[in-house]
């Protein structure tokens, strides 16, 4: 057996989904382990049907998997050049982390191939955490500082979503109570009245092909219950079963091009709970993905 059963191709003008992993978690700033995740997911899916969970059939997305870049010095300029032209393919992105710290160079990609092209980029951010602070342990690539790198970086305020968030940093309260624009969801709203009226404000405000969108999915937004293999996890967080399901509503309605799967420590993990979370939501993304690419 092959990783990703059936659907792994040997050419990048035969795929639909680019893969990279970036196995880097020096930007942790609790638990670490984070790193292993790219190449844990891969062996995984050897072991996984090519189906989702509803019994449909994979068979028309297809991956190219670009393999890893590997931790290093300068990591974040590097995964930056390394990337350089990886917007260009006009495939659907696939980034698998790795600490959260790993989105700052691609989103930044994100951002320039959104503004060359006359698009008007969106961030949707599901996470624990809302990642604004300007430094964190004395680091500017801590992965507690992503999206106030994607602002730094060009990413409009009014066009940030934060989703999922619980759990707060003084400063990101802070910037939060002086950029209002910034929407943010909290686990608690949703707990209590579920994702109806974040899609549809999301979709109202979005679906419009002048919008590229990129999803970073921290697997810490998911109540450590369902995910407790990650280094940072927040009590109080969301059913997994629900937060599939919202994000595949939004793959099929929204102009998604890239996303990224991050946070997930399998040294951490228990039995791979977290592991198998974060590669099945992958498969019912990729049942939408196939859906959408079949219209």
């Amino acid at each position: 057996m092959k990783k990703f059963r059936d659907l792994i191709v040997d050419k990048i003008e035969e795929a639909s989904v680019l893969l990279i992993g970036l196995p880097y978690d020096k930007g942790c700033s609790v638990g670490t382990g984070a790193k292993f995740a790219p190449d844990n997911l891969r062996k995984l899916s050897y072991h996984l049907p090519p189906y989702s969970m509803n019994g449909k059939s994979l068979d028309k997305i297809k991956i190219f998997d670009f393999g890893n870049i590997e931790s290093c010095k300068n990591y974040h300029d590097v995964v930056y050049k390394k990337l350089s032209s990886i917007y260009s393919y006009n495939k659907f992105l696939l980034f698998i982390g790795g600490d959260h710290s790993v989105s700052i160079p691609t989103q930044k990609l994100f951002l320039e191939y959104c503004k060359a092209n006359k698009l008007e980029p969106v961030i949707i951010h599901l996470d624990a955490h809302p990642d604004i602070c300007d430094y964190y342990d004395d680091s500017y690539y801590s992965h507690a500082c992503t999206i106030k790198r994607a602002i730094d970086n060009g990413c409009k305020t009014e066009n940030i979503n934060l989703i999922g968030i619980r759990g707060y940093e003084k400063q990101e309260v802070e910037y939060l109570n002086v950029h209002k624009e910034i929407k943010v969801f909290n686990a608690s709203f949703i707990n209590e009245n579920g994702f109806d009226n974040i899609l549809e404000y999301l979709i109202n405000k979005y679906n419009n092909p002048n919008y590229l969108i990129y999803l970073s999915y921290d697997i810490d937004i998911n109540d450590p219950s369902f995910a407790p293999g990650t280094g940072t996890p927040e009590a109080f967080g969301i059913n997994s079963y629900d937060l599939i399901c919202f994000i595949k509503k939004l793959f099929s309605n929204l102009n998604i091009g890239a996303m990224d799967l991050v946070e997930i420590s399998p040294k951490l993990d228990n039995n791979n709970i977290t592991s198998w979370l974060g590669l099945k939501s992958l498969y019912e993304i990729f049942e939408i993905l196939s859906e959408v690419k079949n219209k």
